[in-house]
C-alpha cells in the first residue's frame, strides 16, 4: 500500500512540472508563401507539425495583413520580411505592429560586417513606430569564406555584430551534415556561439537542414536528431527549419534540385513532414528540461573529439563509472532553475550507442517517450542503449 501511495505521489509530482513547463519555440524558414497558399488550413498544416513561428518573404502590405490573418487563426506567428521595411517603414510598422499574429521583423540573412551600421539604421527607424516587436537577422556560420565577413575571424564576427546591431538574439546557419556525414567544425561553431552568447547574456537560435540541395541529402530521423538536440545541449533557446516549403519558384533552386522538405511546393506534407512532427514532439515533451535552461559545460567522448571542443576525462557527479566504451558521444551538463542535468547524445547516424554506468549517489532518468522521471539507486553496474542520435537525460536536485 505504501509503494502505490509515493508511486502515485511521484507521479503527481511530475504531472505537476511538466505542467509548470513552456513549449521550446520552434521556427521554420521559408515558411507558408505569401498569396493563394496564406490560408488557415495551410498553418494548421504547419502548427500540427509543431512549428509555431513562420519566416516568410512578402511583397506587398496586402500579402502581408492576409498571412498574419490566416496566421491568428492557427496560433501561429510570423516574421515578416519584406523590401516595404525600408522603402515605408512608417505606413508598414503602422499597419502590422499591433497585430496578434506579428512575432518580429526579418531584416537580412547572413549579412557581413560591412552591413552591421546600416542594419541598426533600419532598425532604430522601425523602433521610432513599433518598441515591442523582435528583429530577426540571421548570420553566417563558421565554414563560410573569409572574405564573406570581411576577413574577421569568425568570433570577432559574431561581437562585432553584438556591438554594432541591437538585437535579442543571435542566430546562425551551420547546415551540418554534408553527403549524410558531420562536418568537421561544427561543434565548434555550436561552441563559438555558445562562448559569444554567454560573454554577452545573449541567447542563440540554431537550424538544422530539412530539406534537400547541394550536397544536403534526404533528411532522416537520427539526422534531425543529432542536429536539434546538439543545438539544445549547447543551450539554444528556439530552433529553426531550413526549409518548411519546398523551394522551387526560383532558378537557381529549380536547378539544385530542392526537394524533400516538410511540404512540398504546394504544401502537401513529405516523409520529412512526419520525422520533423516526431521530433518536436519529443522536444516538447522534454521542453521542461531545455526551455530557459543553461547550458554549463559541453564535452565529447570517442577516439575523435571535434575541433575546438573538450574531452571527458572523469565521469560526472554522482557517477563511480561511466563510459560510453570509446563512441563518439556528446556529453552536456545543464542547469534549469534547482534541477541538474547530465545529458548523453549518440552522434552517431546509424548505430546505437551503449552507456555502461555505476552510480554513486541516486539520479532520476528523464524517460523521452514521456518526459516523466524515474529514480534510479541502484550501485550496481548499468547500461542503456541510446538510439542513433538521440539523447539520455540524467537529473538530480542540487
Amino acid at each position: 500500500m505504501l509503494k502505490k501511495f509515493t508511486v502515485l505521489i511521484i507521479l503527481l509530482l511530475c504531472n505537476v512540472l511538466l505542467s509548470q513547463s513552456s513549449n521550446i519555440p520552434i521556427f521554420a524558414f521559408h515558411g507558408v508563401p505569401p498569396g493563394d497558399f496564406s490560408t488557415k488550413g495551410q498553418f494548421d498544416i504547419m502548427k500540427k507539425a509543431g512549428i509555431g513561428i513562420c519566416y516568410t518573404v512578402y511583397n506587398t502590405s496586402e500579402e502581408i495583413v492576409k498571412a498574419l490573418d490566416a496566421a491568428q487563426k492557427s496560433n501561429v506567428k510570423l516574421v515578416v520580411r519584406t523590401g516595404l521595411i525600408v522603402n515605408d517603414t512608417e505606413k508598414l510598422v503602422n499597419l502590422i505592429k499591433d497585430h496578434p499574429a506579428l512575432y518580429g521583423y526579418g531584416i537580412m540573412d547572413e549579412p557581413s560586417p560591412s552591413k552591421f551600421d546600416n542594419l541598426n539604421k533600419i532598425i532604430q527607424n522601425i523602433r521610432k513606430y513599433d518598441k515591442k516587436n523582435v528583429f530577426y537577422i540571421n548570420l553566417f556560420p563558421n565554414y563560410v569564406a573569409s572574405n564573406n565577413i570581411d576577413n574577421y575571424r569568425y568570433e570577432d564576427y559574431l561581437q562585432t555584430f553584438i556591438n554594432k546591431v541591437p538585437v535579442t538574439f543571435l542566430s546562425f546557419d551551420n547546415y551540418p551534415l554534408v553527403n549524410n556525414k558531420v562536418r568537421d567544425d561544427w561543434y565548434e561553431n555550436l561552441e563559438s556561439i555558445s562562448r559569444v552568447g554567454k560573454k554577452n547574456d545573449i541567447p542563440f537560435w540554431a537550424f538544422a537542414c530539412t530539406t534537400i540541395h547541394y550536397n544536403y541529402l534526404k533528411p532522416t530521423l537520427a539526422g534531425i536528431k543529432l542536429q536539434q538536440f546538439s543545438n539544445l545541449l549547447y543551450g539554444a533557446q528556439v530552433l529553426q527549419y531550413f526549409t518548411y516549403w519546398t523551394l522551387t519558384y526560383e532558378d537557381n533552386w529549380i536547378k539544385e534540385k530542392y526537394s524533400y522538405s516538410i511540404v512540398d511546393d504546394k504544401g502537401k506534407p513529405t516523409p520529412t513532414y512526419n520525422i520533423v512532427k516526431t521530433v518536436n514532439e519529443q522536444i516538447q515533451r522534454l521542453s521542461w528540461v531545455f526551455f530557459r535552461a543553461k547550458s554549463d559545460a559541453v564535452f565529447h567522448t570517442g577516439n575523435e573529439i571535434p575541433l575546438g571542443t573538450k574531452r571527458l576525462t572523469l565521469p560526472p557527479k554522482r557517477f563511480k563509472y561511466f563510459s560510453t566504451n570509446g563512441r563518439n558521444a556528446l556529453v552536456s551538463f545543464m542547469t534549469n532553475k534547482k534541477n541538474k542535468f547530465i545529458i548523453i547524445q549518440n552522434k552517431s547516424l546509424d548505430k546505437d550507442l551503449v552507456l555502461n554506468y555505476q552510480l554513486e549517489k541516486p539520479v532520476n532518468i528523464v524517460e523521452n517517450t514521456s518526459g516523466r522521471t524515474k529514480s534510479i539507486t541502484s550501485t550496481n553496474k548499468l547500461k542503456t542503449t541510446i538510439l542513433p542520435g538521440d539523447i539520455l537525460i540524467f537529473t538530480y536536485d542540487n
